[in-house]
């Protein structure tokens, strides 16, 4: 059953690779932005470290490769870990919609 209360944005439909810092467990980290909606984040972390256990609380610090205000200091809980990947629910959603991630994302991309 679908959970999630908005549509998911895939970076690579749009050619992109973006990565981000984010902060938890005291220690910031480079994690990859797979796919983005504006409750929340599916994050890859290649760096080979221990990872975060579901319910860890964290923040995304900003854009590593690109800036958008709405991406700086976005709080969040991880809701789900598999393999390398973890789902990052955002505790307040952005100040983006759907659409407005959109575009942004195809700014980016050029």
């Amino acid at each position: 059953m679908e959970r999630r209360r908005h549509a998911r944005i895939f970076l690579k439909a749009y050619g992109l690779n973006q990565s981000c810092r984010v902060h938890m467990d005291g220690t910031d980290r480079i994690a990859q932005i797979i796919d983005i909606s504006p409750g929340g984040s599916r994050m890859l972390l290649a760096d080979g470290n221990a990872m975060p256990a579901q319910g860890v609380r964290g923040t995304l610090v900003r854009g590593e490769n690109f800036q958008l205000a709405y991406l700086r200091d976005v709080a969040y809980t991880v809701a789900w870990v598999n393999g390398s990947e973890f789902g990052a629910s955002f505790d307040v959603d952005l100040d983006a919609s759907v659409s407005g991630l959109q575009a942004d994302l195809a700014d980016l991309a050029g």
